[in-house]
């Protein structure tokens, strides 16, 4: 009995030191694990000779901004701790490691002070790269070739990502990280969707426009981006536009083709796009409202094969043409509202108009839903989200230039303003642009047509830049006056309710 007891006593002393072995042993591998998760690889570009950290858990890779490329892009970058990193476009570099072959890939330019080979680059070359951080070696599994790097230390707030974690439905973007990464040209794209253009009549064809210095510098510097990126190859067509910069908001511009010899030709896809004021449709009862800026959404939409020739652009240094849909073509607005309804068919909750997307639901577990069907339709789709121009899930926002409440919508206050503060046309062409800015918001004005007739008299027989003075009355004065008077003191519009009956009324006007 006692020898049992001993035998069982030394069992149990042996069972103790052995779990007290591995559990030191899997707080030690736990340790180290943790501690190596604190360092980092970092490899240097021999062409750039930028040094790139090599991170997992970046979800893009990037390149630091310098004094020549910063101008800033649409789309913003986050640190951990929700701020804003700026970003300047993107760079198509081909990368020397040292692994005798390229590594070819698009970098975001953002501001930074490092370089970073982040999860998309590691995803696409994941099947033949490998990171020994023991042994600070980047192995090729291809050549079986390796590079050795430097090691350090870096903090987790290093980490950078295209979502802003600490916004209300990051939780609900996360199951989806696809569809808030940058993506100008998805090399396999994920529907049948393509833009045709059917035309009448023979090739037609321009000279090259010759622009002064600067503008040239940045048209070569645009489309070797647009190369690299096949949004564009080179062409042998019988067709070609001239180049035309398109000014953007920012002040950059955007190169496109002149394409109105194109259009001319062009026959017409009638198509419907909506109306601006029919997202009202939707919105009846609803409080709670997210906004979905689309990221390039042209570029999602491929040319047929057998058309891209029409989209050929002659320029100084050479002929292109598009492998995707472009700005200028006639018909794109109307291929693209085709292709978004599609996606969304059926989600009546859903406002598309072209890349701008509005969702409306009647409460916060209602909107939580409706957003989780709207971004797996987008995800399957292939669409990508700038997260930086949307927003989610709020009880005010601002769309195609309406403020929208749950009360109902109004003009925004900053266009009011605008308005109020428009100085008195001197020429009918400043005053035909006041009138359109002030009609925009027509629905919202009563008796406009009355209250703006003596205006449009001056408009009569006038031409589309007419620069000639305007005479004005004293009681045309006034009439100016009150057309801006009348939009600062706009009511609320109410949503439609179609379960309502309707009611006609007729004003009848009795002559004297």
């Amino acid at each position: 009995m006692s020898t049992s007891l001993q035998l069982k006593s030394k069992t149990t002393r042996k069972s103790g030191k052995l779990k007290s072995a591995v559990s030191s042993a899997t707080n030690s591998a736990a340790e180290n694990e943790k501690e190596c998760r604190k360092f980092r690889l970092f490899v240097r570009d021999r062409r750039s000779n930028l040094l790139f950290l090599v991170d997992s858990g970046a979800d893009v890779s990037i390149i630091p901004a310098t004094s020549q490329n910063k101008k800033k892009a649409e789309y913003l970058l986050y640190a951990t701790n929700g701020t804003e990193i700026s970003t300047y476009g993107i760079k198509m570099l081909n990368l020397d490691l040292g692994l005798r072959r390229d590594f070819q890939f698009p970098f975001i330019i953002a501001d930074v002070t490092k370089g970073i080979l982040g999860a998309d680059f590691l995803h696409k070359y994941t099947s033949n790269l490998l990171v020994d951080i023991n042994k600070k070696k980047l192995i090729d599994g291809i050549t079986n070739l390796f590079v050795l790097g430097d090691i350090t230390a870096i903090s987790s707030d290093n980490v950078i990502s295209t979502l802003n974690k600490s916004i209300k439905i990051s939780n609900l973007l996360l199951k989806y990280p696809e569809i808030s990464r940058p993506n100008l040209f998805p090399k396999e794209t994920k529907h049948d969707v393509k833009h045709f253009i059917e035309t009448n009549g023979q090739p037609i064809h321009a000279k090259a426009r010759q622009p002064d210095p600067k503008r040239l510098a940045i048209a070569k510097e645009e489309f070797t981006f647009m190369l690299h990126n096949e949004i564009i190859r080179p062409s042998n067509s019988q067709w070609s536009s001239p180049l035309h910069l398109a000014t953007k908001k920012d002040g950059s511009y955007r190169p496109c083709g002149d394409y109105r010899q194109l259009n001319a030709q062009t026959i017409p896809d009638r198509y419907p796009i909506p109306r601006l004021e029919d997202f009202h449709q939707i919105l009846k009862e609803t409080k709670i409202f997210s906004k979905i800026d689309l990221f390039k959404a042209y570029f999602q939409i491929p040319i047929a094969e057998e058309h891209k020739c029409k989209t050929a652009i002659i320029t100084p240094f050479g002929l292109y043409e598009f492998n995707v849909m472009s700005f200028g073509l006639k018909n794109a607005p109307a291929t693209f509202q085709r292709f978004i309804h599609e996606v969304l068919r059926g989600l009546n909750f859903v406002f598309p108009y072209l890349d701008d997307i509005l969702i409306a639901s009647k409460s916060n577990h209602e909107h939580v839903i409706h957003l989780n069907l709207v971004l797996e339709r987008l995800n399957t789709f292939g669409l990508r989200i700038n997260i930086s121009k949307s927003v989610f899930a709020v009880e005010e926002i601002e769309f195609l230039g309406y403020l929208i409440t749950p009360q109902g919508s109004r003009s925004l206050p900053d266009k009011v303003k605008a308005i109020m503060n428009y100085k008195r046309p001197e020429h009918i062409q400043d005053l035909r642009t006041f009138l359109g800015i002030l009609n925009f918001y027509r629905r919202y004005l009563k008796d406009a047509a009355k209250n703006q007739a003596l205006l449009h008299e001056n408009l009569k027989g006038s031409k589309k830049k007419d620069k000639r003075k305007i005479q004005w009355t004293d009681e045309a004065e006034k009439q100016f006056e009150k057309c801006k008077n009348d939009l600062a003191n706009a009511t609320l519009l109410s949503f439609p309710n179609s379960e309502l009956p309707l009611s006609f009324l007729q004003m009848l006007q009795i002559q004297q």
